[in-house]
């Protein structure tokens, strides 16, 4: 908290993965006035945190009681890091209140440029799609095989993958159904998660 401590690395270890007040994100997103998308796990909000950093905060919606469970799933979540996923900066749980706090995409979903004939979208060229399809494959062999917790995504689609500035793929949404189970471990394995059409085939296997 001493004024004089405004060194680079103070605030790089500061600002990392931590946990926010609902108060807080209320008032970075301006009370959740700008949506950005919404999908199964619920609504997405465009947000500005004190320090000036641009967020997307998620309002999650059907995730598991337990708080503790909670914040020790999305602990795990906060760790990993890769250029081809999006990054995670905290979470929020307060009550009925469970919110997660990521970094914010400049160009939005890939399916906005893919599918929305009425915006002023670039169309992506054969090379860009391809840089694209190649970062992906990276993000999730990362979560696949690389990281220390093995996460399958279970909604891979256009809508989960987000643009940056220069057209750079980062994977959104990953581990969030280990945040969505009900009853036992058996039970979660059972059932088919994601959107039809885009189920990970390692549900089959």
């Amino acid at each position: 908290r001493r004024p004089e401590i405004t060194d680079e690395g103070y605030m790089i270890i500061s600002s990392q993965f931590r946990i926010f007040s609902y108060k807080e994100l209320q008032k970075a997103t301006n009370c959740f006035q700008e949506e950005l998308g919404s999908g199964g796990s619920g609504a997405v909000y465009k947000g500005v945190l004190d320090d000036e950093r641009k967020v997307a905060v998620k309002k999650l919606n059907d995730m598991i009681q337990g708080g503790q469970e909670f914040r020790s799933e999305l602990s795990v979540i906060g760790r990993i890091y890769h250029m081809n996923l999006v990054r995670i900066w905290g979470f929020c749980v307060e009550k009925t209140h469970k919110l997660l706090v990521s970094e914010f995409i400049a160009n939005g979903s890939l399916d906005r440029v893919l599918f929305d004939y009425q915006s002023i979208a670039p169309v992506l060229q054969w090379g860009e799609r391809y840089n694209i399809a190649l970062g992906v494959a990276k993000g999730l062999a990362y979560l696949h095989h690389e990281c220390l917790e093995w996460i399958v995504h279970c909604d891979v689609k256009p809508e989960n993958i987000l643009l940056d500035k220069d057209f750079e793929p980062k994977i959104a949404d990953f581990g969030l159904v280990k945040l969505q189970k009900r009853g036992s471990r058996a039970l979660m394995l059972s059932r088919v998660h994601g959107t039809r059409g885009y189920i990970a085939p390692e549900w089959a296997l």
